[in-house]
Order: C-alpha cells, then structure tokens, then sequence
C-alpha cells in the first residue's frame, strides 16, 4: 500500500473510533497541519486536537515513540494499528519542551 493511502487509511479509522466514543469529529482540511481531527464532545463541548499516527513497530516488536510535528500540549497522539484495526490515545510524556 502507498504510504499516503495508509495515512487517508489510519485517518478514516481514527475518525470512525473517535464516533464510536461519542464525539463530533472534524477533519483538517490541509494537508501538512499539525492538527488531523479535532474531537469535540457534544454533552461538555470540550475539545481535543489530535495529531493520527500509524503504530510503528521495529523488527524486535518494540513500538516506535511518535511525537506530535508541534510541540504543544494541547495536541495528543491518536495512534492506529492498521493491522488490527485498532486506536489508542497515547498517554502523554512528563517531557518538558522549550
């Protein structure tokens, strides 16, 4: 699969999951922004900025870290296991940025 397929791909899945749990989701309308979907829970109206990766794994099976393209801590990682066909909110890092 070509690599921009599998970002539409892990984007779409994200999407579905994020209304699976319950949340309005809008989707970036660039193509090289930081912020891919915004989530915003219809009951409070908070929001949530999320940056979807594609769950790396090396040849040892460790999972690769990913990191937002900004560093704000305002933004969260989505990571989706195309494989499984699975999303997760990565917890973040107690990583001081400057």
């Amino acid at each position: 699969m070509i690599a921009k397929n599998k970002g539409c791909l892990c984007e779409n899945l994200a999407t579905v999951w994020l209304q699976e749990q319950g949340y309005y989701v809008f989707k970036g309308s660039q193509t090289h922004c930081a912020i891919d979907l915004i989530a915003v829970d219809p009951k409070t109206l908070e929001h949530k900025f999320f940056d979807v990766k594609m769950l790396g794994k090396r040849k040892d099976g460790s999972i690769i870290a990913r990191s937002p393209r900004i560093k704000d801590k305002r933004i969260h990682i989505l990571s989706v296991d195309l494989i499984n066909k699975k999303c997760r909110i990565v917890p973040k890092r107690k990583a001081k940025w400057s």
